[in-house]
C-alpha cells in the first residue's frame, strides 16, 4: 500500500491493431478502399494514481458513498466582504494572495489546491498560510485518502514533506523531529471553496469570535468551539466530507490509540515489530456532524487565532471514539 508505482490499463493490453494488413484475420490483399481507410488509435486512459491511493478512495466511495466529483459553489460576495482580520489574520488582496501562492507553490505543496478555488477562496488560503494556523495543511482536500488512512493508523504526518521522515512518524509542524500525534479520527473537507468557506463563517460564529477577542493570557488558551456543518455549508455540507477512524481495540478508541502508539514506538527503534498494524475504516457518514475550530496563541503571542479546524462526525455515532484529532 501506498506504493509509488504508476500502471496504466494498456500494460496487460495487447497493442491496438494499426492497420488491417497487421491483422491475422484479414485477407493478406487490399483494396483502394483500405489503403484509403483512415485508422483511429483507440487510447485507454491511464492510471495515475498510487495502488494505495486508488484502495483509499474506492473504499471511501463505497462505505461512505463520498462522490470525489462533488462540488461546492462558493458564496463570492460572502467571501469576498470576508475580513480576515476577523480571524486574527493580516488582511491580503486578491493580487497578493495569488502572486503569494505563486511564488510559495513549490515548498509549500498544499497551496497548490487553492488554484482551483474561487478567487477570495484564494486570499483566505493566502492568509491562512502567514498564520500560525495548520488546519489548510492537514485537513483539506490536498490531503488524499491514503495520506489520511496512513496517518491515522501509522502516524504519518501529511505535512511532513521529508518522504523517510514522514514514514518515520516525525511531525512536519513541530520543531526537533518530533513524533508526529494524531486522535482516532483523520479528516478532511474535501472542496477548496468549501473549506474557505466553513472558515469564514465558522469565524464569524458568536462563540468563535467571543473566544477570538478573549482577553489574552500567555498560559491559556480558549475552549474549542463546536459548529454544525450544516449552518457553515449546507444541508448536503456533510456529503463533502470524509474521514478515516481507527479501528477499536478491546471495543474502545483509547485502546486503539495505546496499541497504535505501541505500534510506531517499536517500528521507530527496531524497524519492524510483531504488533499487529493499526487499522481504520471510512467514517460511514458527516450526516448531523460539526466542525471544530480550536484556538491558540497568535505568533506575536498577544492574541488567540484559529489554529486549525476540522470536520468530526455526530458524537452519539461513536461513543467509543472520543479523543479528537488536531
Amino acid at each position: 500500500m501506498g506504493t509509488a508505482e504508476r500502471w496504466s490499463y494498456e500494460d496487460d493490453q495487447d497493442k491496438p491493431i494499426e492497420s488491417a494488413k497487421d491483422d491475422p484475420d484479414q485477407p493478406a490483399e487490399s483494396t483502394e478502399d483500405d489503403e484509403a481507410a483512415t485508422v483511429t488509435e483507440l487510447h485507454q486512459p491511464v492510471e495515475t494514481r498510487t495502488r494505495g491511493e486508488a484502495y483509499a478512495q474506492t473504499r471511501q466511495s463505497v462505505e461512505s458513498g463520498w462522490d470525489p466529483r462533488r462540488s461546492f459553489e462558493a458564496p463570492q460576495e460572502e467571501l469576498a466582504k470576508f475580513k480576515t482580520a476577523r480571524a486574527g489574520l493580516r488582511e491580503i488582496s486578491v493580487e497578493e494572495a495569488d502572486g503569494y501562492i505563486k511564488e510559495h507553490r513549490a515548498e509549500r505543496p498544499w497551496l497548490g489546491v487553492a488554484e482551483q478555488a474561487s478567487p477570495d477562496a484564494r486570499r483566505i488560503f493566502a492568509a491562512l498560510d502567514q498564520g500560525c494556523g495548520h488546519g489548510h495543511i492537514r485537513h483539506e482536500g490536498w490531503t488524499t485518502e491514503e495520506a489520511n488512512m496512513r496517518r491515522v493508523t501509522l502516524l504519518e504526518d501529511p505535512a511532513q514533506l521529508d518522504a523517510e521522515k514522514r514514514l518515520q512518524g516525525v511531525d512536519g509542524l513541530k520543531p526537533n523531529d518530533k513524533p508526529h500525534y494524531c486522535g482516532v479520527l483523520a479528516t478532511r473537507i474535501t472542496d477548496p471553496d468549501a473549506f474557505a468557506t466553513a472558515f469564514a463563517r465558522g469565524t464569524e460564529h458568536p462563540e468563535v469570535q467571543a473566544a477570538l477577542n478573549a482577553p489574552h493570557q500567555p498560559k491559556w488558551t480558549p475552549d474549542f468551539v463546536s459548529v454544525q456543518i450544516a449552518d457553515l455549508l449546507g444541508d448536503d455540507g456533510h456529503k463533502l466530507c470524509t474521514g478515516w477512524q481507527l479501528e477499536p481495540v478491546a471495543g474502545t478508541g483509547n485502546a486503539a490509540i495505546a496499541s497504535r502508539n505501541a505500534w510506531r514506538t517499536e517500528m521507530a527503534k527496531e524497524g519492524q515489530t510483531d504488533l499487529q498494524t493499526p487499522r481504520a475504516r471510512p467514517v460511514a457518514t458527516f450526516e448531523g456532524g460539526s466542525i471544530v475550530f480550536v484556538l491558540g496563541h497568535n505568533e506575536a503571542k498577544d492574541g488567540y487565532e484559529i489554529i486549525t479546524f476540522y470536520a468530526r462526525p455526530r458524537n452519539d455515532e461513536y461513543p467509543k471514539l472520543q479523543a479528537i484529532s488536531h
